[in-house]
């Protein structure tokens, strides 16, 4: 005779181990992401430092020659610390972009942004 197996369904299941740990998926996704955070991250701080330190030598630059004389100018409806650069630049003898940096660290700007009214300092060398 062939036995038959019953089942009981009221008898005490066997329990199913949950696995608790991390998939090789979620492995490589943080990689990634770990990797992106770290690269932002230095890529902030180097250019950062980067900046300061390009401040700090054109601050130096200004402050150590001696033959420097400024002009004093009134920013007039229209101007802009460009167009200014361009104007002087003759006088300046000096790249237009850097006539625009060297009146930024004079003046104490932070940005481009003047104003109408504002008076300004262009640096024209001594001949």
């Amino acid at each position: 005779m062939h036995a038959t197996h019953l089942h009981n369904r009221f008898a005490k299941k066997e329990v199913r181990r949950v696995r608790f740990g991390v998939t090789r998926g979620q492995a490589i996704l943080f990689l990634i992401t770990f990797s992106l955070f770290f690269y932002l991250l230095t890529e902030l701080v180097f250019v950062s430092v980067a900046e300061g330190s390009a401040g700090k030598e054109n601050e130096a630059v200004v402050a150590s020659a001696p033959s420097l004389i400024v002009q004093e100018v009134t920013v007039r409806e229209g101007d802009s610390l460009w167009k200014l650069s361009v104007r002087y630049q003759e006088e300046a003898n000096m790249d237009v972009q850097r006539l625009v940096e060297e009146i930024k660290v004079i003046n104490e700007l932070e940005d481009v942004v003047i104003y109408p009214g504002q008076t300004l300092l262009i640096p024209i060398p001594q001949s």
